[in-house]
């Protein structure tokens, strides 16, 4: 799943040859100064947070529905359960994990990363426990459902969209700091961000996401992250056919599991070359996503994003 504190994000080894000669000075040391950031960045949450709870009474009130998801709006497993909430037409709500802080998952002492669901107010980690979860409540009208859980070919495809897709995600949209600023702009979307948590999260979480990057490939042995994401997308164009789904006319959990992962770097440029390097992909993803319909997630008022399954 997707690690938190900030995402074991990614870094390319070559620092851009435009760079100016302050900025490589400074990143003669990028773990003290995004330490640096990190620390003045979770001051400000804490102030922030502190300020909101007086505002509210001092509690932070959560009504329906029952399902409330503790996510990363970017993070491909968190966008999977998602996508599948949608499709079920499952009522649900979000709370944004500051990537510095953890502040909003402190509750979860042994289990720091995202999704954490609160089921019914019972806390289920990790995306297919979550998705488990789900479909145990789906109730008896979705047999069919419970029953694709225990299907091979189901379990195959849930397993490949989890270790084979979503792990060559980051490393996409991370390859230079230009990159890693764009995939960190979703933290000016969130409503429960002040300004100072924005600033913070967006300078040392591009920061840390661009130097990871050499770290992750090297764990996933990936060496020409573009390339394998476009022939591991192949894998899937060519399972799915004339589809328009995997399995013919019927949306299937597994289409919904990767359409989930892949639209969680919608908006990014990584999203858009895929996108256009792909044309079954393209016509796969847009009939998933018009199958799917509009997200169920409860907000108010609604939020408009530019980066994430619910961009344009």
């Amino acid at each position: 799943q997707a690690p938190s504190p900030v995402p074991r994000y990614f870094r390319d080894p070559v620092a851009p040859a435009t760079a100016p000669a302050a900025m490589a000075a400074l990143l003669l040391r990028p773990s003290a100064l995004a330490l640096g950031i990190a620390r003045v960045g979770a001051r400000l949450q804490a102030a922030e947070a502190t300020a909101a709870a007086a505002a509210a009474g001092g509690r932070r009130k959560f009504s329906s529905p029952s399902v409330q998801i503790y996510q990363y709006e970017i993070c491909p497993f968190c966008c999977k359960v998602k996508a599948f909430m949608d499709w079920q037409r499952l009522p649900y709500q979000t709370v944004e994990v500051n990537p510095l802080s953890k502040a909003e998952i402190k509750f979860s002492e042994k289990y720091r990363k995202v999704p954490i669901a609160l089921i019914d107010g019972e806390q289920v980690n990790d995306s297919t426990e979550i998705l488990t979860s789900l479909i145990a409540k789906t109730g008896e009208s979705q047999a069919a459902l419970k029953e694709s859980l225990e299907d091979p070919e189901t379990s195959k495809w849930l397993q490949w969209c989890d270790k084979e897709l979503a792990v060559l995600l980051f490393p996409n949209i991370t390859r230079n700091f230009g990159e890693s600023w764009q995939a960190f702009k979703y933290v000016s979307e969130v409503p429960s961000f002040g300004a100072g948590t924005k600033i913070a999260n967006q300078l040392a979480g591009s920061l840390a996401m661009w130097l990871a990057n050499g770290k992750l490939k090297k764990k996933y042995n990936i060496t020409d992250e573009r390339k394998q994401l476009a022939d591991t997308v192949q894998v899937w164009t060519d399972a799915v056919g004339e589809g328009p789904f995997l399995r013919g006319q019927a949306l299937s959990l597994p289409d919904v599991a990767v359409y989930g992962v892949v639209s969680a770097i919608r908006g990014l440029a990584a999203h858009e070359e895929l996108m256009a390097a792909s044309p079954a992909l393209q016509r796969w993803s847009a009939a998933v996503r018009e199958a799917i319909g509009d997200s169920a997630r409860v907000e108010d008022p609604p939020v408009a994003r530019s980066f994430g399954p619910t961009a344009p």
